[in-house]
């Protein structure tokens, strides 16, 4: 289990990339040539973990089926050439034992397990035993602080931890101050890592985050690279170069688009010929003449080249 830790650790040192599903246009199916190349893209440049998300990965929009097969297909397909993460969404304590040893023996290295909730029917307690049955089947990786508040969260990993040594990362989506809290407390022990702008890195990075999720890393990792590079070497002039020419201009202009951010990913992921820009109605997907417009953003960014 301790080497296990430290592959982790490593692994999520600096920075990680998500795969956000692609679907193909004519039959709704997903696409797994494009994910093909997504994963080698991020294997070949240096990225050391397949990485699935309740969220940029689509799984509200998939069956159950779907996800298993996402999952397998992610964990054979990377063949061991890195750490490969796997998640679901909107789970009872049952289906996620049932995932989670689905993937277990299919030789996936992490769970990421996503309990279903509604109108505040799980709380810390329940939340605690959720996390504590999946443990025993596999290594975790949490999403912090889904299913609590931020310091209801720390309270119950707390609780968690007292009972497991099988959670192995903390994935950080609050992304504000009291994520500074958080990373205080377990960042030493854990792996804690930010979310998917850099900028966020730079709320935790002093206080033990580890790594953060690159947005930018799964077309341009160069920009990443230079970013991570700079946080290593305390070059603050770089970080912030970076954040300011890059990071917050891309993520204002994806946020603006009609569909939102996730469609602004998707259509970029396009135009650097990973699958389409299309997602699964009723999502909102740009058209072909905001995609001219997007396009010519882009350059203007110096994203797109």
């Amino acid at each position: 289990m301790q080497e296990l830790r430290q592959k982790v650790r490593a692994a999520l040192t600096g920075p990680v990339c998500s795969i956000p599903t692609p679907f193909v246009v004519s039959d709704d199916s997903i696409d797994k040539d494009a994910i093909a190349k997504m994963i080698d893209f991020q294997i070949d440049n240096g990225f050391k973990m397949i990485f699935l998300t309740p969220g940029n990965s689509h799984y509200n929009i998939l069956t159950l089926d779907e996800m298993y097969e996402l999952n397998k297909f992610c964990v054979e397909y990377t063949n061991k050439r890195a750490l490969v993460c796997v998640t679901e969404r909107g789970s009872s304590t049952k289906r996620s034992l049932e995932m989670a040893k689905a993937m277990k023996e299919i030789g996936a290295d992490l769970f990421l397990p996503f309990v279903g909730d509604w109108a505040g029917s799980v709380n810390n307690d329940t939340m605690a035993d959720f996390y504590e049955a999946v443990a025993k089947v596999m290594p975790l990786m949490l999403i912090y602080p889904h299913g609590s508040s931020p310091d209801g969260a720390i309270a119950m990993y707390e609780k968690l931890f007292a009972r497991t040594d099988q959670v192995m990362a903390i994935k950080d989506d609050v992304c504000n101050n009291v994520s500074r809290r958080m990373t205080l407390k377990f960042g030493e022990e854990y792996a804690v890592f930010s979310g998917g702008q850099k900028q966020n890195f730079l709320n935790t990075m002093v206080y033990g985050a580890s790594g953060f999720l690159s947005t930018l890393g799964m077309f341009r990792p160069d920009i990443t690279w230079k970013f991570d590079a700079a946080c290593k070497a305390r070059d603050i002039e770089t970080m912030r170069a970076v954040v300011r020419d890059f990071d917050m201009p891309y993520f204002d202009l994806i946020l603006k688009q009609p569909g939102s951010f996730d469609a602004g990913i998707k259509a970029t992921l396009e135009l650097f010929g990973f699958g389409t820009r299309y997602r699964r109605a009723p999502y909102r997907n740009l058209t072909d003449a905001e995609m001219e417009t997007f396009k010519s953003e882009l350059i203007k960014l110096g994203i797109l080249k």
